[in-house]
This record gives C-alpha cells, structure tokens and sequence, in this order.
C-alpha cells in the first residue's frame, strides 16, 4: 500500500521503518482480537468488543490530527506513540528511541502471555 500511495521512488527509502512500525500495530491487534475471540462466546459479544476496542486504538488519529487543539495526556496513550512512530515513519524521519521498541516489545510479549494463558485455560475446559 505504502508503494501504491507515494511511489516506488518515494517509498524506497522509508518502506523499512514503515513495515517496522506496520508490524508493531498488526502484531498487537491480531493478539488483541486473538484474545477477544478466546474471552467472549459469540460474533455479536466480539464484534462490539472489538469495535469498542478498535475505536480506543484509533481515537490518538483523529485527535492529533487536529493541530489546533493542543490535548497534552494523549502522549500518555500507547497507540498515540504507535500512530506518530508510523507517521513519522512516512515522514522519512523514523523513531531512533530504544524506550519505545522496547516497551512495545514489552507490550507486545504480555498480549502474548495472556493470551497463552486465556487459551490453556480454554483448551483445559475443552479437554
């Protein structure tokens, strides 16, 4: 998508801190929807859920989007520091911060756990 959107020329130079960023996002919503699907019993429960859950991840998007009202407690969300790592990432100027890899990676080793943890529980029910 990001060659279709700016060109291949445009797209070379930033397309590795655009996937790094890219994979960060998509790892933590798969394991979050993974573990909606592992918590609630039917479509109807996940889909709200996840919705709910979607609109949460995407609110720092639509508020930063908007340079005229300064919101200082959204640089505390997590997802905001994602969004701007892509934006930025797209901008040709990539996070150098070692403290935001690594509290993703963090992040990102507890979704695994808990959902390991909701899954064993679920297959031992099961089984």
């Amino acid at each position: 998508m990001t060659v279709c959107n700016v060109g291949f020329i445009s797209a070379v130079p930033i397309l590795p801190a655009v996937l790094v960023q890219t994979a960060i996002l998509s790892l933590i919503m798969a394991l979050t929807g993974f573990g909606c699907t592992m918590l609630l019993k039917d479509f109807k429960q996940f889909s709200l859920a996840y919705l709910v859950i979607a609109i949460f991840v995407a609110t720092p998007v639509f508020l930063a989007a908007n340079t005229s009202i300064k919101i200082t407690w959204i640089g505390w969300r997590p997802f905001y520091q994602i969004y701007m790592g892509l934006k930025n990432a797209y901008l040709g100027t990539p996070v150098t911060t070692p403290i935001y890899y690594i509290c993703s990676a963090c992040g990102i080793a507890t979704l695994f756990l808990l959902i390991q943890v909701v899954f064993r529980k679920e297959m031992g029910m099961e089984g």
